[in-house]
């Protein structure tokens, strides 16, 4: 009996030595680095229509660094008011979701010794950009970016949310690849 407790007692110390790794901090995606866009307005504003169910399968809440909230730092670093009042553009969020599909294991003899993939992520962001002049004139562009990936069955936490950051940051550097052109291409008469 005392042999069983002193057992316990010291599997109870070891379990106690034992840390989780801390879960490392993301930085914010920024845009800093690039020229902003000079559109001829007066204000920029950011509308954010979408809206998370907060449940299975959608797991945009667990990301590390948010899509809406990307989308929002990307109007902020790249899009510049430099017009009078009698223009203003408005940057509306249409979707920033991010969904978990699992993925089929291998099952039998044969899934002991094979490593699946778990789940496949699929990352999507759109929105769209509309200026409006009192004069009259108005312009809309719209830009979608896409991403999917699937991870192991034997990640991590830490290596699902590291997925989940590059992800998103590549979604969001196709997002502002894509809208860059269509404001340039569209726009033309509300750049300065």
């Amino acid at each position: 009996m005392i042999r069983r407790l002193t057992v316990f007692v010291g599997l109870l110390l070891l379990a106690a030595c034992v840390t989780t790794p801390d879960r490392p901090r993301y930085a914010e995606i920024t845009f800093q680095h690039l020229t902003p866009i000079k559109l001829n307005v007066g204000e920029i504003r950011v509308v954010n229509e979408y809206r998370s169910t907060l449940k299975a399968p959608h797991v945009e809440h667990e990301l590390p660094v948010k899509i809406d909230q990307s989308v929002r730092r990307w109007a902020r670093d790249r899009l510049q008011a430099v017009g009078s009042s009698g223009a203003y553009a408005v940057l509306t969020i249409k979707d920033a979701r991010a969904v978990e599909k699992d993925l089929p294991k291998t099952s039998g003899l044969k899934g002991l010794f094979t490593k699946d993939q778990s789940a496949l992520y699929e990352f999507t962001v759109s929105a769209e950009l509309e200026l409006v002049s009192i004069n009259g004139s108005k312009g809309l562009v719209t830009a979608q970016s896409m991403r999917k990936k699937s991870i192991s069955e034997e990640a991590t936490l830490n290596e699902r949310d590291r997925m989940y950051f590059d992800q998103t940051e590549a979604l969001m550097r196709d997002f502002d690849l894509e809208m860059e052109k269509n404001i340039r291409a569209f726009l033309g008469p509300f750049i300065r």
